[in-house]
């Protein structure tokens, strides 16, 4: 007779087995292994007794979104043949139990119609807004219930660390625990190690947000404050005006094509690609734009960006091609376009209205400035932004180009008086 499969359970997470708890906030950095740990215990307690669970996160535009793969992936490792999987839930056939996945944001009415939910699980709980909360918690009603919230802090504000961990509550428990879980129990691959190393050696702000789960530290020379792009995530701004759309493009292969569309001051859209070949890519920018040819369309026009200009011009698109170093409006303000937009986009940050976004709260709010000889502010070059450990800012440079349209003065000949 085989043996039963052990199901190991790291000793620090235990709270996750009690129910003297209403919240339970778990954050860390990266390979901390809140996901993981965090499923097996709610396969484990639903095959003990009946339980609805509900899994949520504040954006999920597909099921491919949600944390059914993991589950399943478990399910299947673990050899737990009780569980009956679909494209869209789970099912304990012995205890009942089911697990259902939800989006949180622009989906109220459907999170408030769920009856008897005995676990609501949140991941990424870091982009989760007031508003969420104050949703989920009173539909979370059940006596007994309990909500598990699983983050990597994003910065000094997130909602769900105000709320729940910030002042002591009777209610709720908090872990903070990180890499060194992995470690002490023989769990963390000699790849990760490597990473955690080379990012402690030479990006340490990186470092200590990505392996530490410590919120992104922003500087004095950040061009966008971050409590600025919190209001502005968090803003539902009215779609209102003309249709724009800012496209940056991809250089290298993990370099990410991004299509950003706005609506007056709010973003309506976006779309991220990569390793597309240029023709594919104009078939997608075409889709996006929904065959509409009047859109004015604001294409990063350096490097193969010119490829992708050249067909949408012929394709018959009303394009605007831009290149970063080019001459901005106000030459004595500014030395380069990208420098003038980035700081627009500062002085409209009261009104506009983004989406919440990590990647795009990362790449706008950890982008630094400084004065030039002259005396113009100049925004800190691309490869200087990758030097200091982040990646490609690619969503924040379509989400400059939607909302920067420079406006070049018209000559009018003057008119003789007599």
């Amino acid at each position: 007779m085989d043996s039963p499969i052990k199901i190991q359970i790291p000793r620090e997470y235990k709270p996750l087995f009690d129910t003297d708890w209403r919240h339970l906030l778990i954050h860390g950095g990266r390979f901390s292994l809140k996901s993981h740990t965090t499923a097996r215990a709610l396969l484990l307690r639903a095959r003990q007794r009946k339980l609805r669970v509900l899994c949520g996160r504040e954006f999920q535009n597909s099921i491919e979104d949600s944390s059914l793969q993991l589950l399943t992936d478990l399910i299947a490792k673990y050899g737990m043949t009780d569980y009956q999987v679909t494209k869209t839930s789970i099912v304990n056939t012995v205890t009942g139990s089911d697990f259902l996945f939800k989006g949180l944001r622009n989906n109220s009415q459907s999170i408030k119609s769920i009856e008897g939910i005995d676990i609501a699980w949140i991941e990424e709980a870091q982009t989760i807004s007031k508003e969420s909360i104050e949703i989920l918690t009173p539909t979370v009603r059940k006596p007994g219930s309990q909500l598990i919230w699983t983050f990597n802090r994003l910065t000094e504000l997130d909602p769900v660390y105000e709320t729940f961990a910030l002042k002591p509550r009777a209610d709720a428990v908090v872990l903070y625990l990180n890499y060194d879980i992995a470690v002490k129990y023989g769990w963390l691959p000699k790849e990760i190690q490597n990473e955690i190393e080379y990012d402690q050696e030479n990006n340490p702000e990186l470092y200590q947000h990505k392996w530490l789960g410590q919120p992104i530290a922003q500087t004095n020379n950040s061009i966008i404050p971050r409590t600025a792009l919190l209001e502005a995530m968090n803003r539902d701004g009215l779609a209102d005006g003309a249709i724009e759309i800012g496209v940056d493009i991809a250089r290298m292969g993990k370099d990410r094509s991004v299509f950003w569309k706005r609506q007056g001051l709010k973003t309506i859209a976006t779309e991220q690609h990569t390793k597309l070949r240029l023709n594919d890519l104009a078939d997608r920018l075409e889709g996006f734009a929904e065959l509409d040819k009047t859109i004015l369309l604001k294409l990063d026009d350096s490097g193969v960006g010119g490829g992708l200009t050249d067909i949408m011009i012929q394709r018959g698109y009303n394009v605007m091609a831009i290149n970063f170093g080019q001459k901005p409006i106000d030459p004595n303000k500014y030395p380069n376009y990208i420098s003038e937009a980035w700081f627009h986009l500062q002085s409209i940050m009261e009104t506009v209205s983004l989406p919440r976004d990590n990647d795009l709260m990362m790449e706008l709010s950890t982008r630094q400035w400084k004065m030039d000889t002259k005396g113009r502010r100049v925004v800190e070059s691309k490869d200087d932004y990758k030097k200091r450990g982040y990646r490609s800012p690619d969503l924040a440079d379509a989400c400059i180009l939607a909302y920067y349209t420079p406006q070049y003065p018209v000559t009018d000949w003057a008119s003789p008086i007599f």
